[in-house]
Formats: structure tokens, sequence, C-alpha cells
């Protein structure tokens, strides 16, 4: 029994842990938002995780409003790339928000 009890806690440990490091989240980042936003540490905190649900809501639409003035983050917006990975793209930010203390992400080797 204890067996089994300690084998589902490390699972559920695991899940969370992969779920919230979004590996493709943060290569989509660092292609499509780090010119203009600094390194994921730094771009996940512009917003709490609450904020960038709403950005990503009905295919980012409020995240396309905010760049519609800067003809280079529209054409970001449109390219084929951000259509295939705003969803990673999202749940890395949303899992990396302010709210949420170290971005988890980012160790140092990766998020720059």
């Amino acid at each position: 029994m204890e067996k089994l009890l300690l084998m589902a806690i490390s699972a559920l440990f695991v899940t969370t842990s992969l779920n919230a490091y979004s590996a493709k989240g943060m290569v989509a980042y660092k292609k499509l938002c780090k010119h203009c936003h600094g390194s994921g540490y730094k771009g996940a905190a512009m917003l709490t995780s609450d904020g960038w649900e709403e950005m990503f809501v009905k295919k980012a639409q409020k995240l396309k409003e905010v760049h519609k003035s800067d003809a280079d983050a529209k054409n970001v917006m449109e390219s084929p790339y951000f259509k295939r990975r705003m969803d990673a793209l999202g749940r890395f930010l949303r899992n990396n928000g302010s709210d949420m203390g170290v971005v988890r992400s980012c160790d140092g080797l990766n998020c720059g």
C-alpha cells in the first residue's frame, strides 16, 4: 500500500513538472518573442497567469490586439509557426507568470 501511494505521488509530481516545463513553449518564446521582450523569465513575468490566460483566449485574440500597431509583431502573429505553437507558448507563459514564483523552464542555460 505504501509503495502504491509513493508511486502515485511521484507520478503526479512528474506530470505536473512536465506540464509546467513546456519545452515547446519555451522554444517558441525564444523564436517569437525574445527579440522584443527579453528572456523567458522577463517575458513570462510581464503578466500573472490569469493575465496570460486572458491573452490566449479565442486563438490569442487579445494578444494580437495588443500587438496590432507593430508591423513586425503582426507578422509574427500571422506566421504559420505562431499558429502551430500558440497553445504551447500560452501554456509556457501561463505556467510561469509573475504570480507563479520561479520560472520553472529557466535554469540559466535554457532561458536566455
